[in-house]
């Protein structure tokens, strides 16, 4: 085999290797980065969902209808808006009037976590007439109540959990899932 022959033949060898292996690495470059981008992208895809909800649980002295539960992300927090309306059914309660705060306890729940309402809503320092947890809602009125809770994370389910203020009732609980 001649020299030059040769040379060339090591040549092409040298340059099917060279560029066989830089194809490969960008393919194993790609396959390692494809992960990372589906990562990223789920990182970056806010969650924002209305969830219509309205069930109706009655209890003595009110019926209340949890009407929807809105979840969505802000300043790097996973919040609930829970909006529901109650209807003051205490006609022997001895007043024209009663607030949902009277009426019943309200606890929310992620899993084994009880959540924190934001807005400072139960708060009986901020009672005022804007404050829907404190408003007094007349003998068969209809109120409603928004409320704004800081969620654990994006998928456990929410619940939901009444408990009258009166002796003889015990708690009941909605459950909202949350899709994904």
């Amino acid at each position: 085999m001649s020299k030059k022959l040769m040379f060339a033949s090591v040549l092409a060898i040298f340059l099917l290797t060279a560029c066989g292996g830089q194809a490969a690495d960008e393919m194993k470059s790609e396959a390692e980065d494809k992960p990372k981008q589906e990562e990223v992208e789920k990182e970056e895809k806010q969650i924002d969902v209305k969830i219509d909800v309205n069930e109706e649980l009655s209890f003595e002295q009110f019926d209340v209808n949890l009407k929807k539960v809105r979840v969505y992300e802000e300043d790097n927090k996973i919040l609930a808006d829970i909006s529901l309306e109650w209807r003051n059914n205490a006609y022997d309660y001895g007043s024209d009037e009663m607030t949902f705060f009277v009426a019943t306890t309200f606890e929310v729940k992620q899993g084994d976590n009880e959540l924190e309402e934001i807005n400072d809503a139960w708060n009986p320092e901020n009672k005022s007439s804007s404050n829907d947890v404190f408003f007094p809602n007349a003998l068969g009125g209809l109120w409603g109540v928004e409320l704004t809770y800081e969620l654990t994370d994006k998928t456990t389910p929410i619940d939901i959990i009444f408990t009258p203020n009166t002796e003889t009732e015990g708690s009941e609980t909605i459950t909202v899932d949350i899709p994904e």
